[in-house]
């Protein structure tokens, strides 16, 4: 019975496959050493980046393998196998950017054999370029009547670090130049300090349901560094396209009255307040009817919405004009106007 047992275990471990030789070179006693940081030490232009090439030696006084990792310079991990006892060297890439902290950085590389042994790295940046530190456009959100004669300001603040002069552009987020702002600028620098830049921004069509675009500075020189800000155009037009006469009659006295069509379009979803208004006979004031809403979807834009009221005539004439409630006021469509036959 003893041996049946046997036999049945020894079946077992060959079905299951071959134990895992455990190799004593595998795990290898470690040191790690700096051999240095290039350039240690680092002022001028960060834009669009500085590189740190940080190097070091790992000795294993066997054979085996080794894992590594740089943290946090680049995070970069990997692994080196050693045949006999010796010196391998590895290296890293870390990266330092316009508008990161300046000053002295530490980076660690670890290294884990048999042991664990570790090695810092020490080096510093410091960017004289000039930085873009905010980008505004006022208003932020437009509703309203478009085209290259609505103009809003489009402003941003510009740092240096240096005396100098700073070349930039306006530009969207394709790289290409504001509507109205294609030459490039320049602000002079006499000494270190902050400098805020403004335009007139046209306000255009931006060609998308949502009616959103990017607009940054984009300095050019001494080197390459952009700021963006999103804003939101929506372009509406209101449009009186019709006057009709209902009813109405001199003869038996009957009040004028008058049907009126125009239409709303926009170029982007929204809601849209609309309303008819009437010019007053006493004061040539015009007299708004209650605001109504409209609302463009993503599946109507660009498009235009119908609408229609019902005047009366109020004396000898009437006027009416459609009206588009926009974020800079009222946006008014062509008046038109009726004159009473029987008046007078």
């Amino acid at each position: 019975m003893r041996l049946w047992f046997v036999l049945i275990g020894a079946v077992a471990l060959l079905l299951s496959g071959p134990i895992p030789a455990v190799h004593a070179e595998e795990a290898v006693e470690v040191s790690v050493a700096p051999v240095g940081v290039e350039p240690p030490v680092y002022h001028g232009l960060c834009a669009p980046e500085v590189r740190f090439v940080l190097t070091a030696a790992i000795t294993a006084k066997g054979p085996g393998t080794v894992s590594y990792l740089w943290s946090p310079g680049s995070g970069e991990r990997g692994q080196l196998t050693f045949t006999e006892a010796g010196t391998k060297t590895v290296q890293t890439t870390a990266y330092q950017y316009v508008g990161s902290f300046p000053g002295p950085h530490t980076a660690v590389l670890s290294v884990r054999g048999a042991n664990a042994a570790h090695a810092t790295f020490t080096y510093s940046h410091s960017c004289t370029d000039a930085v873009p530190q905010t980008t505004q456009i006022q208003p932020v959100e437009y509703v309203g009547r478009c085209g290259s004669d609505v103009t809003h300001t489009i402003s941003a603040q510009i740092d240096s670090p240096v005396a100098r002069t700073v070349r930039y552009r306006w530009t969207d987020g394709n790289g290409q130049p504001l509507p109205g702002l294609e030459a490039e600028r320049e602000v002079v620098f006499t000494e270190p300090g902050s400098k805020t830049v403004s335009a007139p921004f046209q306000r255009l069509a931006l060609n998308n349901p949502y009616g959103y675009g990017v607009a940054e500075v984009n300095i050019v020189s001494p080197s390459p560094v952009r700021r963006a800000v999103t804003y939101r155009t929506t372009c509406v037009t209101p449009e009186f396209t019709a006057l009709t006469r209902v009813s109405g009659s001199c003869t038996t006295g009957t009040p004028f009255k008058f049907s009126l069509t125009g239409y709303v379009e926009s170029d982007a979803i929204a809601e849209i307040s609309y309303a008819w208004s009437r010019k007053s006979d006493l004061d040539g004031d015009w007299v708004r009817e209650p605001w109504k809403t409209l609302s463009f979807t993503a599946d109507g834009v660009p498009g235009r919405k119908t609408v229609t009221t019902t005047g009366y005539a109020g004396g000898e004439s009437t006027e009416w004009r459609l009206e588009v409630l926009g974020t800079d006021g009222v946006t008014v469509s062509r008046s038109r106007g009726f004159r009473i036959p029987c008046a007078g």
